[in-house]
């Protein structure tokens, strides 16, 4: 029902199904399953249903806004994108170390290089072009990246690191010519879980909104 009131339900099912298909990303429809169910714990706390079930709202509700917070940036509508809302919480990040232990490349845009080596230049030897898209580079080694601490978690080039580094858990991907922010589903990372509750928070509040404001029969 509240989803509904935010998406067309032809639009998502169209939507939710290419992105439970796409090639695009690591996220297999598996793990989106294995993150919703974690939201989903954390969601029921911060918009309790009781409250809302004079309203109609249920916990299929509760499940079908986080499918929606999944697949959608709030930008569509005129919310914060996953970009901004990632930059401006970086302390959902509890360093765990994974994103580094078990990333499968480590992306260089071809014109941050020269930064990157200009910092680092014991970087050089350690740099190949990248396999998919040759005019741009890589780490070579990175499982798990030579460059964090196995015990502290710590990034040594932190503060030259590459932007597919700073950028996580968003993936950057070309969507019919145009690029766009995903969110990499990992249901062991706090930033993914807390980024896509942030998201599912917002649009129950909104749904919520326009079904108060939904005329009466």
């Amino acid at each position: 029902m509240l989803r509904d009131l935010i998406i067309d339900k032809e639009l998502f099912m169209e939507l939710r199904e290419r992105a439970l298909t796409s090639e695009e990303g690591e996220n297999s429809p598996e793990e989106v399953e294995l993150l919703e169910k974690a939201v989903f714990k954390r969601l029921k706390k911060k918009r309790s249903i009781k409250k809302y079930k004079k309203l109609g709202v249920t916990k299929g509700d509760l499940n079908e806004i986080i499918e929606l917070a999944d697949i959608i940036g709030l930008d569509t509508i005129g919310g914060p994108s996953n970009y901004e809302l990632a930059k401006a919480h970086q302390e959902w990040c509890t360093i765990c170390g994974r994103c580094c232990t078990e990333s499968e490349s480590i992306f260089i845009h071809k014109d941050e290089l020269n930064i990157l080596l200009t910092f680092n230049p014991e970087l050089e030897n350690g740099i190949i072009h990248n396999k998919l898209y040759p005019e741009h580079f890589e780490l070579k080694d990175i499982q798990p990246c030579k460059f964090m601490h196995p015990e502290t978690k710590r990034c040594a080039i932190y503060d030259s690191r590459p932007q597919v580094c700073r950028s996580y858990p968003l993936v950057l991907i070309d969507s019919n010519g145009k690029a766009k922010n995903i969110i990499n589903l990992r249901s062991e990372c706090n930033y993914s879980i807390q980024l896509i509750l942030e998201k599912s928070i917002i649009l129950f509040d909104e749904a919520i909104r326009r079904l108060q404001d939904k005329p009466r029969p």
